[in-house]
């Protein structure tokens, strides 16, 4: 795992194995970077579900103003810390599951321009996270979430305009805009 574009490209990222833990491929991280990278410089991002940091870190990489990484797992937190510190760079890190993390930046009134959200594939907390985002209004109006999950997951996604989608083998990339003038 490295980044792969920007000021630290080539730099390798420590990780680690665990049944819970999956870092975004080279190849799908590309992609989205490629996608989005005339949104990165100055941006506000939060990679939720960090995992590794592997996506907050390229951001920093390639621009972003401000990087908030949030995961739940003690193991997660420190390998997070040590890229932090591989990378000299400075990123918001907060420990907590994705509700407790949601609820803290709504708190501090911080609003993003990119939200990435790579869950376990077998749970629901994507699209949990996806309601949570929208009833705290974390998202910017024009910013974007993009949302990496199972290729054949069903799910709702209320209050959202599903702008694209890319399949990668197992996975799939959906991107979308929030709709917050649908607000009951």
């Amino acid at each position: 795992m490295r980044i792969i574009a920007g000021k630290y490209k080539g730099k390798v990222l420590h990780s680690f194995e665990a049944d819970n833990i999956r870092p975004t491929s080279d190849m799908v991280k590309e992609a989205i970077c490629s996608k989005l990278q005339f949104d990165f410089p100055g941006s506000v991002v939060l990679d939720l579900f960090g995992g590794t940091g592997n996506f907050g870190f390229e951001t920093i990489s390639r621009g972003a103003g401000e990087v908030y990484i949030c995961d739940n797992n003690d193991k997660s937190i420190s390998i997070i810390n040590k890229n932090r510190q591989l990378l000299g760079v400075d990123v918001n890190v907060l420990k907590g599951d994705y509700n407790k993390c949601l609820k803290m930046l709504s708190a501090k009134d911080v609003k993003f321009d990119i939200i990435f959200l790579d869950p376990p594939y077998a749970t629901t907390y994507g699209e949990q996270a996806m309601q949570v985002i929208y009833k705290y209004q974390l998202l910017n109006e024009d910013g974007i979430l993009v949302f990496e999950h199972a290729k054949d997951k069903q799910f709702s996604y209320d209050h959202y305009q599903l702008l694209d989608k890319k399949r990668y083998g197992i996975k799939e990339v959906s991107y979308f805009k929030v709709m917050y003038d649908k607000i009951d």
